[in-house]
C-alpha cells in the first residue's frame, strides 16, 4: 500500500475520536463461551449478538476493516494478560515446548496440515521473508506475481530482486473470468520461471484466486507456489493439502482475531530442506558444536523459529482459534459472505458507484471494494470515519478505492448504516 496516501487519509484520527465512552463488557471464559454459544442456532440473532458482545468495539462504532486488523475478543486479551502475569511471577527464558506444540496442532488443524509443517512467526510478512529469502533463487530466475499484492509480498520480492538479480513478472488479476487468471499467468511462464507468488484472496478487491488450479499449473510446470493467505484463515475454511501449494502463511491479527504480532507459516515437509534458514538461534537447531563446526537443524518447520519468544501471544492465538472453532468456521464463512453479499447487491444499484470486486459470486469474499465517480477515495474514507464507520483505503494496483470487510462482530445494521452513508455521498 502507498503509505503516504494512507497516512494522509487517516491523519485526522485520534484515539479519542475512535474510542470515546468505550465500555468493557463482563468477561466470560472460553469454556463458558463454548457452552453459551452451543445453546443457540446460528440462524438465531441471539447467536451473533452473543458473539458481538465478546468484543470491546464500542456499540456506536462500525468497524469494517478486519482485512487490515481484527479485534480480539475479551477472552483472548484475558489469556494474554494471564500468561504474561504468570511469566512475570515465575520468569523463565525458555518457553514450554509441550504447550508450544499444542498451539501448532491448533494451527495445523486450521491449515489442514501436520504440526511439523508449521512455524510460529510474528506475522505473514515474516513468513514471506523466510521463504522468499531462503529459496535457492539466483540471478535471472523469474517469479510471477499479481499487480495486486500487498507490500508484505512486494517488498521482500523486490529486495531479493535488488540483491540477487531475480526477475519479477506481474499480471493483472482477471476479475471476470476465473480461467482468465490461469491464462494470464501461464503466458508469463518461461524456462527461467521458478516461483509463483500470489495472494489466495487479494487485499485490494477481496478477489479469491483459483488456488487449486494455480497450484496444479505450477506442479505441472515444475514450479514452486506460495499462497499468501493473510486474508483467508479465520474468514473461510482452508486446506493447504488440497490446494497443493508449497508454502502458505497468514497473520494472526486479522481474521483469526488473535493478538498482534502473531503469525503462522506452512512449509510442506518435502520442502523443509529446500528453504535455507537465514535467521536462526536457540530452538532452530537439533544440536550443534562450534568445536566440530557442526550444526543440525530441527527436522520440522521449527527450524525457522529462533530465540526468546513471547509465548503469551501465541497462547492468545490458540484461544482465538478455540473461539472461532466454538462458532464454527463454516458458520463464520456463511455469516461473513451473507453480509458482504447483501452489501454488494445494494451497492451496485447506487449511482456514481463503481464496484471493483468480481461480478461473479464465486470470486467474491467477505471484502468488497468500490470507488465513486463524484468523490475521491480519501474523502470517502474521511467522511465515513466522521460517521464512525471504519473502512480501508486501497491504493495497491493504483485502484484508489475503498475496501469494506465484514466479520463475526458485524451485522445487518452495519450493512444498512454504511449503505445509507454511501447513498448520501452519491447524491452530494
Amino acid at each position: 500500500m502507498r503509505r503516504k496516501e494512507f497516512l494522509k487519509s487517516m491523519a485526522f484520527l485520534t484515539f479519542g475520536a475512535l474510542f470515546p465512552n468505550s465500555k468493557k463488557l463482563d468477561y466470560i471464559s472460553i469454556e463458558n463461551f463454548k457452552e453459551k454459544i452451543s445453546s443457540f442456532n446460528s440462524s438465531d440473532p441471539k447467536f451473533w449478538k452473543l458473539i458481538r458482545d465478546q468484543f470491546p468495539i464500542p456499540k456506536d462504532f462500525t468497524y469494517l476493516n478486519t482485512g487490515g486488523l481484527g479485534s480480539s475478543p475479551f477472552v483472548v486479551a484475558h489469556k494474554v494478560k494471564e500468561e504474561t502475569d504468570i511469566l512475570d511471577k515465575y520468569p523463565t527464558p525458555n518457553h514450554d515446548l509441550e504447550k508450544w506444540w499444542k498451539v501448532k496442532e491448533k494451527c495445523a488443524d486450521i491449515f489442514g496440515c501436520d504440526k511439523e509443517e508449521i512455524a510460529l512467526v510474528s506475522c505473514a510478512t515474516e513468513g514471506i521473508n523466510i521463504v522468499v529469502n531462503g529459496l535457492p533463487l539466483k540471478k535471472g530466475d523469474e517469479v510471477i506475481l499479481t499487480t495486486h499484492e500487498h507490500a508484505a509480498g512486494n517488498i521482500p520480492l523486490l529486495n531479493r530482486a535488488k540483491r540477487d538479480g531475480i526477475v519479477l513478472k506481474t499480471f493483472e488479476p482477471d476479475a471476470k473470468n476465473w480461467v482468465g487468471n490461469l491464462e494470464r499467468l501461464e503466458k508469463l511462464i518461461t524456462k527461467r520461471t521458478r516461483l509463483i507468488f500470489v495472494s489466495h484472496i487479494t487485499c485490494t478487491t477481496g478477489q479469491r484466486l483459483p488456488e487449486r488450479e494455480i497450484c496444479k499449473l505450477a506442479k505441472d510446470k515444475g514450479l514452486w507456489v506460495f499462497l499468501d493467505g493473510a486474508q483467508v484463515p479465520g474468514m473461510m475454511p482452508v486446506d493447504v493439502r488440497e490446494y497443493g501449494c508449497d508454502f502458505y502463511t497468514t497473520s494472526g491479527h486479522k481474521w483469526l482475531l488473535g493478538p498482534k504480532r502473531t503469525g503462522i507459516l506452512y512449509v510442506k515437509k518435502e520442502n523443509l530442506e529446500l528453504v535455507q534458514p537465514l535467521t536462526v538461534g536457540g530452538y532452530s537447531d537439533a544440536g550443534y558444536s562450534v568445536e566440530k563446526n557442526e550444526l543440525k537443524f530441527q527436522p520440522s518447520a521449527q527450524r525457522f523459529e529462533y530465540g526468546t519468544q513471547n509465548p503469551a501471544l501465541f497462547f492468545g492465538l490458540e484461544t482465538a482459534i478455540d473461539f472461532l472453532n466454538a462458532i464454527g468456521i463454516d458458520k463464520v464463512w456463511e455469516h461473513d459472505r451473507a453480509l458482504a453479499e447483501a452489501f454488494y447487491q445494494e451497492l451496485i444499484k447506487i449511482a456514481n458507484v463503481e464496484v471493483l470486486s468480481p461480478e461473479e459470486e464465486n470470486f467474491r469474499t467477505a471484502m468488497i471494494t468500490f470507488r465513486m465517480k463524484n468523490i475521491t477515495y480519501d474523502k470517502i474514507v474521511s467522511y465515513l470515519m466522521e460517521k464512525r464507520i471504519r473502512v480501508r483505503p486501497v491504493t495497491e494496483g493504483n485502484l484508489m478505492a475503498v475496501r469494506v470487510s465484514f466479520h463475526v462482530y458485524n451485522n445487518e445494521m452495519d450493512v444498512a448504516k454504511i449503505l445509507s452513508e454511501i447513498k448520501n455521498l452519491a447524491q452530494s
